[in-house]
């Protein structure tokens, strides 16, 4: 039989068995350890949930206006971007060459906002979501997961890393 975890009552010194045995201790620990990591990242308050909505906002504005560059100066100079099966690009070439691809052919990409997390101190931002692209010329009809960093700037937020997958075909 297992040997029993015995907890200290504070109150008498004394040893007390416990129900749990060492081999169902990491069972019951590691949710507690998510737990415990997932509060140093707090949901976004009403101030940064606002700003951060309106970059979503913006987004789906330029896209449905066919508008390239509005999409590219949502992002960072030196933004990180991550496509599906290409190596990681720095800069703002990704994003142009997506975005002009897409408003040169009529496309429609709209963004939804699944999460949003913001550091404790307000210099971070996290946001995950589905995002939605049909570009008919192009016999395209997909939908996707996208997860953006952002940084504070002096006129908002900006995307300093964009990573994001196309879903596969049901």
């Amino acid at each position: 039989m297992p040997e029993r975890i015995r907890f200290l009552d504070i109150t008498t010194g004394q040893a007390v068995p416990s129900l749990i045995n060492r081999k169902n201790t990491m069972k019951i620990l590691m949710p507690l350890i998510a737990l415990a990591i997932t509060t140093s990242v707090v949901q976004a308050d009403d101030a940064a949930t606002t700003a951060l909505s309106a970059v979503n906002d913006r987004f789906n504005e330029a896209a449905a206006a066919s508008d390239a560059e509005g999409l590219v100066e949502l992002y960072a100079d030196d933004t990180l971007w991550i496509a599906q099966g290409a190596p990681v690009m720095q800069g703002l070439e990704g994003p142009r060459q997506l975005f002009e691809f897409v408003t040169a052919n009529e496309g429609e990409v709209t963004h939804t906002i699944d999460h949003l997390f913001v550091s404790e101190d307000a210099t971070l931002a996290v946001m995950i979501g589905s995002v939605e692209a049909v570009i008919e010329s192009q016999g395209m009809d997909a939908t996707g997961t996208y997860l953006f960093v952002l940084e504070p700037e002096d006129d908002g937020w900006e995307i300093v890393t964009d990573m994001w997958h196309q879903h596969g075909q049901e």
